[in-house]
């Protein structure tokens, strides 16, 4: 389907042909919102698609009963149990559509990447206030930890790319989970490193104190001429 925070309207418009002109249950529905997108996704979308279906029906009926928290047992023998499976299909995919903030300045936000040497808390707090700048959007929000996480994972330098991209289910981790692994790799590279490098000046000390130490004995009288036959 594509990546909802990259391209919500076409995941929105990949997933409404899929479902075509079926009418699906509560649970069919929820089934595939969990197969395609982490728990932080589904919130994003539900909360959008709430907040629209709220806008554009001030009286009534509430977003709420719309698509419930827990399976309201439609049936679809029943033609208001059908209005609903079909109304909150609307909301899913309209949700999906609402998820993420249009615009370009989303994309400069996030036009950058980690710096070999940057730590992983500075790399954070950078992409923290490139969101806030150009986006408008509170880091702390849903959407806004859901973007920053991605972000981390994704931009990072490679091996903490790598090490964060291999944690199982790691979208579902806390930013702060992500920030403690990028860590570990951080302070990883950073000992090898010092390790390399107090390697190579024991060996440039050794190599000098043979270059300065004065001749064994053995080569000062072969040099002499002491030792060998006239």
């Amino acid at each position: 389907m594509g990546s909802l925070l990259e391209d919500p309207l076409g995941v929105a418009e990949r997933l409404d042909q899929f479902l075509g002109p079926s009418i699906y249950t509560w649970g069919e529905l929820q089934a595939i919102l969990n197969i395609l997108f982490t728990a932080e996704e589904r919130n994003m979308i539900r909360r959008a698609g709430m907040r629209i279906w709220d806008s554009q029906h001030a009286q009534g009926p509430l977003a709420d009963t719309k698509w419930p928290l827990q399976d309201p047992n439609w049936n679809q023998q029943q033609q208001d149990h059908r209005i609903n499976m079909q109304d909150l299909r609307g909301i899913i995919v309209q949700g999906i559509r609402e998820a993420v903030p249009r615009g370009q300045n989303i994309n400069k936000a996030f036009n950058e990447r980690q710096k070999k040497e940057e730590t992983p808390t500075d790399w954070l707090e950078r992409l923290r206030k490139n969101l806030q700048m150009y986006s408008g959007l509170d880091p702390e929000t849903p959407l806004g930890q859901a973007l920053l996480k991605t972000q981390l994972v994704a931009k990072s330098w490679e091996d903490i790319r790598k090490k964060l991209e291999k944690l199982d289910n790691w979208q579902d981790r806390d930013l702060d989970e992500l920030l403690r692994e990028a860590q570990k790799v951080y302070v990883r590279r950073d000992e090898e490193s010092h390790k390399r490098q107090v390697r190579m000046m024991v060996a440039a000390v050794r190599e000098t104190r043979r270059i300065d130490a004065p001749p064994k004995t053995s080569q000062v009288a072969q040099r002499n001429g002491e030792g060998f036959p006239r």
